[in-house]
């Protein structure tokens, strides 16, 4: 080769290179300049209040779902170079599925590594028939919780798997248990576990709310349980990946969500929890459009949990007779004293003494 074809061919590397370094330093200023000009507060977010354009633009941008514009989210956004710990739509499930979480776990997968029927089963779409979430654990089971005599604790006032079809205008259960308490009373950690999602829940009846995952060894069962938060009067400041202790306070209680008869986000409902839980033996999720969903995941009574061990299956619980439908429950106290001691689950509320 002769030396002006080196020459020619070392101006055209050199040319590249200083394009595609001025569009990541565009793609990097370009994040930069929407901070600067959007976060009043210098807290270096943009909140929906900062944000000067359409709600839509924010909530395309807010990749997880937390109300806060980050600066790596919009440098994801703007095709700057991102952490390694960062993923973006397309890597954890394609053009329609949106990253909730600026973190990813390694267990979380794309949602087309999940069966139709357990997406139809734990989302419980429209599209999808009621029968599919019955099949897969979604009915009464008769389980009634059992508090300590000595103590006043929260009890339950919508409960599992009761009709809710007045509610949703289509056959429907709920898929949880809810517990009035004042705005602002804690809602606790059952059992030790990870933060593996947080939901702003703008569009849905739950509002906002935070999805634990608990492994075998933190609850003494031989299962992956979640167990969902929802109605948190603000989103709790807990970050994807963080490890919480049984009985931590997660967050304020609330109203957040959607009511479905009103339309209207809050304000519409009593502040209260909706406490629901999952389970699957594999470690593996996915979070397709504000939920999460465990491979081959089943839905599970949540009084039925506090018997702490096997079978925990709808199944079986509903064939248990009346005597031990009554489950005794782990409670916390205010004080932070666990009933009965070195117990590994808890009550999501706390107990006080008569």
């Amino acid at each position: 080769m002769s030396p002006r074809a080196i020459c020619a061919y070392l101006l055209i590397g050199v040319l590249v290179f200083a394009l595609s370094t001025q569009v990541t330093i565009r793609a990097e200023d370009k994040a930069s300049r929407i901070i600067r000009k959007n976060d009043t507060n210098g807290d270096g977010g943009i909140s929906r209040g900062e944000w000067r354009k359409s709600k839509s633009k924010f909530e395309k941008l807010d990749s997880n779902n937390d109300g806060t514009l980050t600066l790596e989210e919009l440098r994801r956004r703007f095709a700057a170079p991102a952490r390694p710990a960062t993923a973006t739509a397309k890597q954890i499930g394609g053009k329609r599925a949106i990253a909730h979480s600026v973190k990813v776990m390694p267990e979380q997968v794309a949602i087309e590594n999940l069966n139709d029927l357990t997406i139809c089963a734990m989302t419980r779409r429209k599209s999808c028939s009621l029968d599919v979430a019955i099949n897969r654990g979604m009915s009464e089971t008769g389980i009634q919780p059992k508090f300590p005599d000595e103590l006043n604790c929260r009890g339950i006032d919508d409960t599992w798997a009761m009709d809710y079809s007045w509610k949703r205008n289509r056959p429907s259960l709920h898929g949880g248990i809810d517990m009035p308490a004042p705005f602002g009373t804690p809602m606790l950690a059952a059992a030790s576990g990870t933060v593996v999602a947080k939901f702003m829940g703008e569009r849905s009846p739950r509002g906002i709310q935070i999805v634990l995952r608990h492994g075998p060894d933190e609850t003494g069962i031989p299962l992956w349980i979640y167990t969902m938060y929802a109605h948190f009067q603000s989103m709790p400041e807990l970050a994807i990946g963080q490890k919480v202790n049984v009985g931590q306070h997660l967050g304020p209680t609330g109203n957040s969500g959607i009511n479905p008869k009103k339309g209207s986000y809050t304000g519409r409902r009593r502040p209260a929890i909706h406490f629901a839980i999952y389970y699957s033996t594999s470690p593996d999720y996915a979070i397709h459009k504000g939920r999460l969903i465990p491979r081959d995941g089943y839905w599970m009574d949540p009084n039925a949990f506090y018997r702490g061990r096997l079978p925990l299956d709808t199944a079986s619980m509903k064939a248990l007779s009346d005597a031990d439908k009554q489950v005794p429950i782990p409670v916390v106290l205010k004080d932070g004293t666990k009933l009965p001691g070195g117990t590994k689950l808890v009550w999501p509320y706390g107990c006080w003494r008569n």
